[in-house]
This record gives C-alpha cells, structure tokens and sequence, in this order.
C-alpha cells in the first residue's frame, strides 16, 4: 500500500491543477501554485505563523466518565509520536500546512492485527482525490483506490462537494499580482530595467561613439573599485535619474498586495509579519488581547479540526484538547493582576463553602514554579 504513497504520476483533482503542469493563469500573467505562492512571503509568513503556532500549544488528554465529568489523561503513544520519524509538532505541522494551503489533509491511519493505531501519515494532498464509487466516498492515491483506512480534514466547502476548498484558490490574482511585483522589482533592480542615468555629451557623437561611451562606463562601474569617482571626457557629464514616483509604485503594491493576503486569507493582523499599515488606527491594549485576536480569528477554526481528527481516533468517551493558555499569558504584570482577582473571588467562595476558582499550586504550576509540598497535619 505505501507504494501508492511514494509515487507522484497524477495530481489530485482537489489540488492546485487537475493535470500535470496544469496551473490557472491569472492577469498578472504568472502562474500560481502551491509552490510558486509559498515564495510570497506573506504567504509563507501566514502558514508558518499559523501552523508552528498551533503545532507547539500543549496537548491534553481527557476522558469523560459516565457522570459527566472529565478527568485528564495520558496522552496515547501514537498521539505524541505519530510516525517513526515525525513527533506530534512536525506532523501536526505537516497536517496543518496541508490544510492551509490546499483546504484538504489526507492522514493514512495504520494499525496492528489488533486495530490499535500504530501510524498516522501524513500524504500530500496532490496524491490524492476523492471521488463517488456508486454512492460511497472513495479515495484514490495516483488514481488507484487505496485500500487501507484514511482520514480526510477538509477546510471551508461549498454545497453539494466531498473536499474543502484551498484558502487560496480564490485568492489566485491576488497572489498572482504579488509575485508580478516581486518579478517586476527584479528586474527593476537586478537586471537594469529602469535606467539608472544618462551621459550628456554637448558634441555629437555618432551610435558607435555613444556604445562605446557606454560600455566603458558599465565596465569601470562594475569592478570591485566602483567605489571610486568615475571620469568622463570630452565634456561629458552624467545625469542620473533614479527611480520615478510612478515607476516605484510597485513598491507600495507589493505591500499592499501582502497586506491584502495576510488579513483577508489568513485572517492574520498584518503587523504580525512587519507589514505596515498606513493610516490604521486599530491597536491592541495589551499583548493578551493581541494574542486573542490572532487566536481568534487565524488559529481557532484550524484547532478545532485538528481536536476533531485526533479525538475521533481515540476510544469513546475520550478526546484531546490544545491548551491555549499558555498562548494567552500576555505579560507578567497582566497575569498577576489576574492571580490578585482569583485570590479575592476564593477568599468569597471559601466564606459561602464553594471551592476556589484557581488555587496557588494552579498559579504556581502556570508561572512555571515548584509546587510547595503542604507539610501534613
């Protein structure tokens, strides 16, 4: 069966293209793939941020008993090592960035003669498709049925379909445009497309005189001693005209491009990855409400799916959990302010007999202290 995995002949009909080399065009005239939008920084910016972000949170096991309440519990092994090689961070990364970029994570679950999981791999989501065979969900690795049992995490999805959407797929001109602009600015730079002054001469020079002015000038400009003035004969001088207002904008387009990309796809708060706002008022109060709103509007529809796959694989009455705390510690200051107000509202629950609402080995263990042994009576 893994042999159907380590073979790339036909891309998925989910993917980015239905067919080899099959890409959409945009009217910026550069194709957009997965990989092409990945050299955009702010999408690499964006996928990074979310997925290492999610990856890292802690994991927390639990099991609900009969009357309701959870305890918490061991993590399983295949959860905290997945496969052989990737522990739970660099697969959930992996699961994660497939659904970022493609709206799909394909996850082949493997298991012993006595159904326990023994794997979780994950498979790029360009080596699979899903499609009906008389009525039923089946997935086809490079267009063969694959037989053993996978897990499908789908993104966003339109009525009527089996896949999720890529978050990018109906971003394509955007990026498109975005890496128009970088290609424009290399060109622009790098390969002399503006140029960079002019010589004037007040005698006539014939075309062959005018080359042969330019070339020695490019050639004495281009040494490791450019540094040194250069020196032009015959009364010539040189004007330089830089970079126009008009023939820089691109500078301002690629910014807004990945600002663009960042806040209306990923949701991300561009100044995240450096990018600037120009004329923005919006501002946090502290660095918790930052992480908040990051948590809320970038990173909460990815947990959950991830919460969901996971718990789905484990026995009933179990699940898994991403503990967010630790991602919303804001400062120090910000959390004892907090620990102040928990001890009042104990020092009023113990009056009334109720029990605390976070006791000091809880305020301890979060701030990463030894917990204090309570000498016996």
């Amino acid at each position: 069966m893994l042999q159907l995995l380590n073979k790339r002949e036909e891309r998925s009909l989910n993917a980015w293209g239905v067919w080899p080399g099959d890409v959409v065009g945009t009217k910026t005239v550069m194709p957009v793939t997965e990989t092409t939008a990945l050299q955009l920084l702010a999408v690499s910016g964006c996928v990074t941020l979310i997925a290492d972000s999610i990856a890292t949170l802690p994991v927390d096991t639990y099991i609900r008993g009969k009357n309701g309440v959870a305890r918490e519990t061991s993590p399983p092994r295949w959860l905290m090592q997945p496969t052989i090689d990737l522990d739970f961070v660099d697969w959930a990364t992996q699961v994660l960035s497939s659904l970022l970029l493609h709206g799909n994570a394909f996850i082949v679950v493997n298991r012993n003669v006595m159904g326990e999981i023994v794997e979780l791999l994950p498979v790029s989501p360009d080596l699979v498709s899903v499609r009906r065979v008389n009525g039923t969900k089946t997935f086809f690795v490079n267009g063969s049925p694959y037989p053993g049992e996978i897990r499908h995490v789908k993104g966003i999805m339109l009525a009527g379909s089996d896949i999720g959407v890529s978050p990018l797929e109906w971003a394509r001109l955007s990026i498109g445009l975005g890496l128009a602009a970088v290609d424009h600015g290399t060109d622009q730079f790098g390969s002399g497309l503006n140029m960079p002054g002019v010589i004037e001469n007040p005698g006539f020079l014939n075309p062959e005189q005018q080359a042969d002015q330019a070339k020695a000038w490019k050639r004495f400009r281009t040494r490791k001693d450019r540094g040194l003035p250069g020196i032009l004969i015959g009364g010539s001088t040189w004007k330089a005209t830089g970079v126009t207002n008009e023939q820089a904008q691109f500078l301002e387009l690629r910014q807004w491009t990945a600002a663009e990309i960042a806040g209306q796809v990923f949701f991300v708060d561009p100044r995240e990855l450096g990018i600037p706002i120009s004329g923005s008022t919006l501002d946090y109060t502290n660095a918790e409400s930052r992480s908040a709103a990051l948590l809320k509007k970038a990173m909460l529809k990815w947990i959950i799916r991830l919460e969901r796959l996971v718990s789905g694989l484990m026995p009933p009455r179990e699940y898994m959990k991403l503990n967010v705390d630790g991602f919303l510690r804001g400062s120090a200051s910000e959390r004892w302010d907090v620990y102040v107000k928990a001890s009042t509202i104990n020092t009023q629950a113990a009056s009334i007999g109720m029990q605390p609402v976070m006791d000091t080995s809880e305020m301890r263990e979060f701030e990463d202290l030894n917990v204090i042994d309570t000498p016996s009576a």
